[in-house]
């Protein structure tokens, strides 16, 4: 299978940087392994060390290429475009084909343009990405998938799940899959999750019973009103109202989260967020 790269900058729509830079072939990249640090604490006195905390730190990506030049005008011209595509203070969205449902973000730092060899006409270049939240994200978010089953390897068990599987209308316990590999946590960690809510009755109230966090809005809804929980934020038509909420917040581990909703009549449910791996 021939590598293939595609890049997405800053929002923009997503292409193949063979339409970008024509005259340079896609070799794959490396050096994408997770970076994993733990911090200990040492006693004066005392052998071993405790442990404190572990973190996931940024990762660089190493995205190689190759291209061919016929002479010094041609190589100052080649390595001026590519310049001009990767030195930019951008956000790069890297997705290759060798896992099209994943994609990380990433900023371009200094790397070399020089030929193989003194004389060479050929050139490889290695452009280190630095992806600072250490993570690879799912290519779409949960209420944007089609057929996971076609898009992730079958050794991955991710099971055939659509948006719909994101939505929920009065089902007062049910289950919730995160099918990324990390806890989707907006209070400790920052995580993109967003819940629309709309429900009929005083008060509604999210429990996730798979690791006891919560969440609850005081407030009477007849159905006239909707919020969305953007993270640790409650919002209604842009305005912040968190001060009517407990100020919780709900946890998604890897797997299935049995939630509970109360305090309403009925309800109806939505959850947005991307599937996180390492």
């Amino acid at each position: 299978m021939q590598p293939e790269l595609y890049l997405m900058i800053d929002g923009q729509p997503e292409f193949n940087v063979k339409d970008k830079l024509p005259f340079v072939d896609y070799m794959g990249l490396d050096s994408d392994n997770p970076v994993v640090a733990n911090n200990y604490q040492e006693f004066t006195g005392q052998d071993g060390s405790l442990f404190n905390s572990s973190v996931i730190q940024k990762r660089t990506v190493n995205l190689k290429f190759y291209f061919h030049i016929d002479n010094y005008p041609d190589y100052r011209n080649k390595a001026h475009q590519i310049n001009q595509f990767f030195h930019q203070k951008r956000i790069y969205r890297i997705r290759d084909n060798s896992e099209p449902a994943l994609v990380q973000f990433c900023r371009p730092t200094t790397f070399p343009i020089q030929p193989v060899d003194s004389g060479s006409h050929d050139c490889t270049i290695s452009v280190p990405m630095e992806n600072p939240t250490g993570y690879k994200f799912s290519r779409y978010d949960s209420l944007n998938q089609n057929d996971l089953w076609d898009d992730y390897p079958l050794s991955w068990d991710v099971p055939i799940i659509q948006a719909e599987d994101y939505h929920f209308q009065d089902e007062f316990s049910f289950q919730l899959l995160n099918p990324g590999g990390v806890p989707v946590d907006p209070y400790a960690e920052r995580h993109d999750l967003k819940i629309y809510l709309d429900w009929s009755g005083p008060l509604i109230s999210l429990r996730n019973l798979t690791n006891s966090s919560s969440y609850a809005f005081y407030g009477q809804n007849d159905h006239n009103r909707r919020i969305v929980i953007d993270g640790c934020e409650t919002y209604q038509d842009g305005a912040q109202i968190s001060e009517q909420t407990d100020f919780g917040s709900l946890k998604l581990e890897p797997g299935f989260n049995h939630i509970v909703v109360g305090g309403c009549r009925h309800f109806e449910a939505r959850f947005k967020f991307p599937f996180i791996y390492v």
